[in-house]
Order: C-alpha cells, then structure tokens, then sequence
C-alpha cells in the first residue's frame, strides 16, 4: 500500500512526544513490511524541506499556511483556533499535492488538533484517525490549565468533525476508547484498540548504560515536569523512599514547563520542595535528551516510575518495559492495560503518594522481585508491542477503511480539494471583521459617544446607562437590583433603535 503519515510531530525536528514517537515506530514498522510510507510534518524554525529519515522513509515538512496570518483579532481573541486552522491547511495542501502526482491508499492523522479535519471533510482518501487525548478531554479534565472558553470548544469541534467523518478510528487503549465514544455518541466497539508500537530492538536490556552519578539504587522518571505526568505525588513520594532506602537516587528527565499555580516554573517549585524536605541531594535533573540516549538511562535504573495523572498510553512505561525494567505506574488513563499488575509492573492508586512510596522501596528492596517484573515486563513488549506487529495489525484497518471509503457518499469538496483551503481563509476573515465590528460596539469610546447622543433625546435613559456602568467597575454587577437594571436598560435601548428603524422606513416609504 502507499500510505500517508500526516503528523506535525515527526523526529527529530519536532519533538519526541508521544505522538511523534508514535509516528516513527509505525512508519519504520509498515515499511520494514514493504509499504510505500511517506511522512508530511511541520518543519523546525520555518524552514520547508523534503527529506528521507534514518531508514529511508520521505519526510516533507512544511510551514503553517498564511491563512489569516494578518488577523490580529482572532490571533488575540483564538490563538489556539488560528494555529489549529494554518497547520492542518499546511500539511493537508503538501498532502493534496502529492496525492495529485500519485495517490495514496490510506491516509493515517492523529486527532489531536484536527490534522485530519481537511482530509475528513473532502473524502480524497481513505481516512484512518489515531486517538491520543482530544481537545474534549482536556477540557473536562481541565488538563495543562484548559478551559472552557470558546476557543477551545471551536478546537474541540472540529476535531470531532474529523473522527466522526473518518473512515477508521483507533484508540492505544480501552479507556481512551470509552471516553471518546461517550463524547462522540458513537458505541466504543467503533474504536479499534491498536497499541503503542516500540523498536524491541533499540528499546532493549543489552547495551551501554548511562553514567549518572554515585553508586547506589536508582529511581527514574521520563517526562515533562507538568502536573498531569504526577511529577508532585513522585516529589511528595520521595522524603519516604530515602527513609526506607538510605542509598537511593532519583534521576528525573524532562523539559521544564510553565505550569505550576501562577504560570510559575514547575522545575523550581519541585526543587523548593525537594530543599524543605532535606532531600535535594538525592535527586538529579536532566533536560531532555536524545531519543537515541532513552535506552541508556533507561538501562542504569533499577526501577522507572511513571506517576501520571492521566495518559492514555505513556510511551515512557512501554520504552522502560522493553528496556527490561522494573515500572510503578498509576490506575490514571490506559497505562494500565499496558503494565499487567504484579506480573510485569506494579500499578498504583493515582494521586497517591503514599502508595506510589510504597511501590518503590517493595521494588528497592527485593532485588528477586524487581528482577521478576523487569523480566515479565520485557517478554510482554515482545509478545504485545513489537512494532512490525502493530503496523501488521494496522494495516489490516487500513484495508477496513479502504472498503468504507467505498461505501460513504462523496463530499462537497469531492474532486475540488483546493476550494477547501479559500473557503477556510474566507470564514477566518469574516470571524476577524465580526470580532472587530464586536469589540468597537462594545469599546469605551463608543459606549460614551452613544451615550452623550442618547443624553439629548433620552436623559433619563442616558443616566441609567451611566449609573449601571459605576455599579459595575465598583464590583456590583452580580447584585439582582443591578441585574434587573441592566435588563431594564438594555429592553428600553433596543426600544429606542426599533422606534428609529421604523421612523427610518416611514421616512424612506413617504420620498418613495
């Protein structure tokens, strides 16, 4: 099969999050199956380029389109829909020109941020969506500080757009799987599970490991210092282990982030924390490092920890486990279908420090049993997780989408693919105008100037206008006398304009 591989993160220019990892594994996995695989991913720094990775596979990355690049409305009142809207048309332009030259057979996008909104909606291809977390999971959850505002709802829509009109949708796990169906209204039986994939033999026990310090015990953790990767209950956890186990070190890898209480940096409260428990010389942090340099730290720990809040499938607990490592991770999200608890890692309650202790001196102090999980850990990445056998399983979805595709009606696009992309462009500038036309009726100019006008034929109602906008900035706005008066205020203005529209159309009927 040709296949298509749109994601905006693919290595090593844009990261090695989950979704880019993800993207590897099965472009490497379906091509060592001889498929034909190519790759369509943002560029690094804004610069395009078409290229081949380390096995060959063709990577062409592409810069966000200018739709709506002079915008300056909705870039500050929809940033996240903005971006949303000038990448998905950038990957899907550089796709819909290659599948011009030599059409693809499937076509596979994560739903995360709507990268397969375009590909949905003109019905080109058929469509395979990978689930990681939607937009609408972030906002129930209210994960890294998401909110309820209407710039996330829009994200949150067209990405359901996308799945509902994909041929196809997987999931990496069962519980993701059931979130979504019940967002989507869909039975979770129309999901497919397809797990993570992972390169056994780059992810293995053989090989160098890293130097990281002293001798002893080692803890380590892989991952961005946010509070949903759990990084405070490991922290909370640690002044219990180094009780228990003298010697212990923790190694901890990850980009620090801005998200603690008052955008404040995540790194330097764990490290205030850490300083008023005494144990700051037990742990170490590194920045991120290579994906090659993974399997070496990975291979110097004694146990690896993955204390997430929620992840539909960490990539850190399968890269530990197939690293032959013992792994503690926690009930929140589908890590728990990947570690099988007491037979190859333990899971424990989420949020719970104290447990999540208790995990790691068991493991610290039974070397039998960490030996025993680290083992069972290894054989079940060989067994369940292979990437050859993932991208086998998932080209038989491609083949399943395929035989959809022929049975749904075309779309509005179909055959007029470019007609999309203007479209786009034209519904950004008309968002722009009514945001603009919005905020001036609004501004303080113009509430003043129709005030002062108002003054002249309706004193009285000028004079409410003004005492309900002294109520408001002294923080009276939620009283009920205020709410009554705005209400009044707001029946008589709309009143005043209904009487001048009439008298306007007498007018205009009378010369006529």
């Amino acid at each position: 099969m040709r296949i298509c591989l749109i994601s905006r993160e693919y290595p090593p220019d844009t990261g090695f999050g989950g979704i880019a990892t993800f993207t590897r594994h099965l472009a490497q996995g379906l091509k060592a199956l001889g498929h034909d695989v190519v790759v369509v991913a943002l560029a690094k720094e804004g610069k395009e380029a078409e290229l081949q990775d380390d096995l060959g596979i063709p990577v062409h990355r592409v810069v966000p389109l200018p739709i709506g690049a002079d915008l300056g409305w909705t870039a500050f009142c929809m940033p996240y829909s903005r971006y949303v809207m000038r990448t998905s048309s950038a990957l899907f332009a550089k796709f819909d020109e290659l599948n011009e030259i030599c059409p693809f057979d499937a076509v596979d996008t994560p739903e995360l941020l709507a990268e397969g909104f375009f590909p949905a909606i003109t019905k080109c291809t058929p469509l395979t969506i990978r689930l990681y977390t939607p937009h609408s999971k972030f906002i129930a959850e209210k994960l890294h500080n998401v909110t309820d505002t209407f710039d996330h709802q829009y994200v949150a829509a067209v990405e359901r757009i996308a799945m509902l009109s994909a041929d196809v949708i997987t999931s990496p796990s069962l519980d993701l799987a059931q979130f979504v169906a019940g967002d989507l209204g869909i039975k979770v039986e129309d999901i497919d599970i397809v797990y993570n994939p992972i390169d056994a033999s780059e992810f293995s026990p053989q090989g160098e490991k890293a130097a990281i310090g002293p001798a002893g015990r080692t803890v380590l953790f892989v991952g961005r210092l946010e509070a949903r990767k759990g990084i405070h209950y490991l922290i909370d956890a640690i002044p219990a282990v180094v009780a228990a186990v003298p010697d212990v070190r923790f190694v901890i890898i990850g980009d620090d982030t801005a998200n603690a209480a008052g955008q404040k940096s995540v790194l330097t409260e764990v490290k205030e924390r850490l300083d008023k428990t005494g144990c700051a010389g037990s742990v170490t942090f590194i920045n991120r490092i290579p994906l090659a340099d993974l399997p070496k730290h990975y291979r110097a720990a004694d146990v690896c920890v993955v204390p997430s809040l929620y992840d539909n499938s960490p990539y850190t607990c399968l890269e530990a486990m197939s690293c032959g490592r013992a792994v503690i991770g926690t009930d929140g999200g589908g890590t728990k279908e990947y570690i099988v608890h007491d037979q190859s890692g333990l899971i424990v309650p989420v949020k719970d420090a104290d447990a999540l202790a208790a995990g790691m001196i068991r493991l610290l102090s039974d070397e039998t049993e960490r030996h025993r999980l680290a083992s069972n850990a290894r054989q079940r990445v060989l067994e369940v997780f292979d990437r050859v056998e993932i991208a086998r399983k998932t080209v038989e979805l491609y083949e399943k989408a395929a035989m959809r595709f022929k049975e749904i009606q075309g779309s509005p696009y179909q055959g007029l693919s470019g007609n999309v992309l203007l479209d786009a462009d034209e519904i950004l500038y008309q968002h722009d105008t009514m945001i603009r036309d919005l905020i001036l009726e609004k501004s303080t100019r113009k509430f003043w100037g129709d005030t002062f006008r108002m003054a002249a034929s309706r004193p009285r109602l000028a004079a409410a206008r003004i005492g309900l906008s002294l109520l408001r900035t002294l923080g009276l706005g939620s009283h009920d006398f205020v709410r009554r008066l705005d209400l009044s205020v707001k029946e008589r203005e709309r009143a005043r304009l209904l009487l001048g529209t009439r008298r306007k159309t007498a007018k205009e009927k009378a010369i006529v």
